[in-house]
């Protein structure tokens, strides 16, 4: 690496360069050294040099480099991650092209520095654009694996464990194929330890054991996995597997006299005399990490040392060491954000001041626990709620993949039928004229009447599929609002109707048709979930012509919902009178259902003014989806209007509402 002169001045060998084209290559491989080095001393200087002399001459590439470089400074050095955002982000104009490596790296610094804020819509977004640049990468890309790791860590952050183990899959799936047996077991590992926060000790351990051979020339990740795979046999009270993994740890540590990860082990091991019950081997060991890491800035190993020893305090009935250990870990957890230990903390606070007989402090000790592990289970149920958003959507995305791949089969197909039915046709053609054609005609038509049927089947499917998350994820929303406004009961009672609503969904994408009955309570749960998401402003009533209620007639799942959304969202949301209704009636009138749904609300006109100027760049699909699955289904055998929209005024001609005709055949 180049070495920088005193007084933080540039190196020589820089001051011999005559030309600024030079430098500025010169800089960059200089900055690039001391990034691999950890040396950042001299980065955010550097960095500024060269982008002034960039933007002298004008050269955007290096623009674009300097700049990173400087965000790189603001990340690891100063840590002053909102700049360091404000950086990045000026990089991507320069870097047009998407899939280069300064606009991928830098949409992937702001997705993890927003995270490593807490910011995490604005995380998300950018992951966002990950995405869509890793679905047009092979899977076996180095570029898509080190990405899909760097979103699985993002998600874990957040407690999206779900979502983050696909992502760790990701880059252990595509680090096997590549076989890149160190990245692969960097990806193990750290997939080892997001089941372990996921209490899947098993699943930890033996993935742990799977990373380990992978990481045999890596010495500090090698020791710190099978320092890991102890503690997750101590967890579950495996001692003697504990000491064979920490066993094999140490021999790294002492080869490579590694003074911090030597500490941690003797927690580990003071944990493992512990479950013993050798309770002067391990208050030695404690003794001496804690001594050892008073010195340093580990607050992670400190914080499990102190526990460690309250336990072995408690287990003595030292209880006042063990409650002065346990004040400390609380307080160093949570000057850390260590939430998992400062919960642990405060139990065993509880339980140490009961023993003691201070009912008082450990009441207040117990109310500080159960605070703090309600509120990590609500930013656990609003992660589930992600987790399942997320996993709805990569659902929608690979039933939308199969769907196309199927449509291309029907394609390759109908190409591969041609040909062959045009060597029967010139065959028959030499052979027997007349009944050459006579055949070539009868199989040309039953070829295009399936070809159509299976077109229109596939037309069908894809305008349901994008049909169901419509209104999904309005719940999900709902749900999510209940949650972070602390309102439990209506909360769950959303949460129940939402999962009946998502169940009848799924029964009913199953079939191309349901019955009318079933149908129409389907959209009785999904107007009561949009009751009270809306606190009940409006009624509803459903009625159903005793004809149809009493016969066996199928209607495409969910056709009128979009309407019934349009009414509510549209013509009520918007509305101040109290008296709001909306109503639905199925009727029987002749071959045909007429469907009439209708309301009180502000009207088209009001709506339109309001969305103006509150949504003016939101466009819907959903009406038009709707249409064209009525006239799909129709199939011109409806002889009036299938679609009519009345606007309802009053006597002094004020608008009253809308009301909406839906005409299907009947089957």
């Amino acid at each position: 690496m180049l070495k920088a002169q005193k007084g933080g001045s540039l190196p020589a060998a820089y001051q011999q360069l005559r030309s600024d084209t030079a430098r500025m290559r010169f800089l960059e491989r200089a900055i690039a050294d001391s990034l691999d080095e950890g040396q950042l001393t001299h980065v955010l200087d550097w960095a500024r040099i060269g982008l002034s002399m960039a933007e002298a001459h004008k050269v955007d590439t290096m623009k674009g480099i300097f700049l990173f470089d400087i965000g790189k400074a603001f990340t690891y050095q100063y840590n002053q991650y909102d700049s360091a955002i404000r950086y990045y982000k000026q990089v991507l104009p320069y870097f047009p092209d998407k899939l280069r490596k300064y606009h991928v790296f830098s949409l992937r610094e702001i997705m993890d520095r927003y995270a490593d804020l807490g910011n995490k819509d604005s995380s998300f977004a950018y992951m966002d654009k990950l995405n869509a640049l890793i679905d047009t990468m092979a899977e076996s890309n180095p570029k898509r694996i080190a990405l899909a790791q760097n979103i699985a860590v993002v998600y874990q952050s957040f407690g999206m464990y779900r979502s983050a183990v696909r992502y760790f899959e990701i880059a252990v799936k595509g680090n096997r194929a590549n076989k890149n047996y160190r990245g692969l077991g960097l990806a193990l590992a750290n997939l080892a330890e997001l089941y372990s926060q996921m209490e899947d000790h098993n699943k930890a351990i033996i993935t742990a054991k799977e990373a380990l051979p992978n990481l045999a020339d890596v010495n500090r990740p090698f020791m710190q996995t099978a320092s890991n795979i102890a503690d997750y046999y101590i967890t579950l009270g495996n001692y003697d597997s504990a000491m064979h993994y920490l066993g094999i740890s140490n021999d790294v540590v002492e080869r490579i006299n590694d003074q911090e990860s030597r500490l941690a082990n003797k927690t580990v091991l003071a944990r493992i005399h512990i479950g013993r019950r050798q309770f002067s081997e391990a208050r030695k060991l404690l003794d001496e990490a804690i001594n050892g890491l008073s010195a340093g800035n580990d607050n992670w190993t400190t914080c499990r040392a102190l526990l460690a020893y309250a336990d072995l305090d408690t287990s003595l009935g030292n209880y006042a060491d063990a409650k002065a250990r346990l004040q400390k870990t609380v307080a160093l957890s949570q000057n850390n954000n260590f939430v998992p230990f400062t919960i642990l903390a405060l139990q065993k606070l509880a339980l140490v001041c009961a023993r003691t007989g201070d009912y008082k402090a450990a009441w207040q000790y117990q109310l500080d626990y159960t605070r703090y592990k309600d509120s990590s289970a609500n930013a656990r149920a609003k992660a589930d709620l992600n987790d399942l958003e997320i996993s709805y959507k990569t659902l929608q995305k690979e039933q939308e993949i199969a769907l196309l791949k199927k449509d291309n089969d029907v394609k390759s197909l109908q190409l591969k039928n041609s040909r062959q039915l045009l060597v029967l046709y010139l065959a028959g053609f030499v052979m027997l004229l007349s009944i050459g054609g006579l055949i070539f005609y009868q199989r040309q038509r039953r070829h295009k009447i399936e070809t159509e049927k299976i077109k229109a089947e596939l037309q069908t499917q894809i305008l349901r599929s994008q049909m169901n998350p419509h209104f999904i994820f309005n719940c999900l929303n709902s749900i999510e609002n209940f949650i972070m406004q602390n309102n439990k009961r209506q909360a769950s009672d959303y949460l129940n109707k939402f999962s009946q609503l998502i169940r009848s969904i799924l029964d009913s994408s199953r079939n191309e048709m349901v019955p009318l009955v079933k149908d129409m309570e389907t959209l009785q749960l999904y107007v009561e979930l949009e009751q009270l998401r809306f606190n009940n402003k409006f009624r509803f009533s459903v009625y159903i012509d005793p004809a149809l209620a009493g016969g066996d007639y199928q209607v495409p799942s969910l056709l009128v919902q979009p309407f019934v959304e349009n009414a509510i969202v549209h013509g009520m949301a918007h509305s101040e009178e109290k008296d709001l209704s909306l109503s639905v009636k199925a009727l029987l009138e002749g071959g045909n259902i007429r469907y009439l749904i209708q309301d009180n609300g502000v009207g088209r006109e009001k709506a339109k003014v309001y969305n103006m100027h509150n949504k003016p760049h939101h466009k819907s699909v959903g009406l038009k989806i709707t249409e064209e699955r009525i006239s799909i289904f129709n199939d011109s055998r409806v002889e009036k209007e299938p679609i009519r929209i009345v606007d309802l005024y009053d006597e002094q001609h004020r608008p009253e509402g809308t009301l909406v005709e839906i005409v299907l055949k009947a089957i």
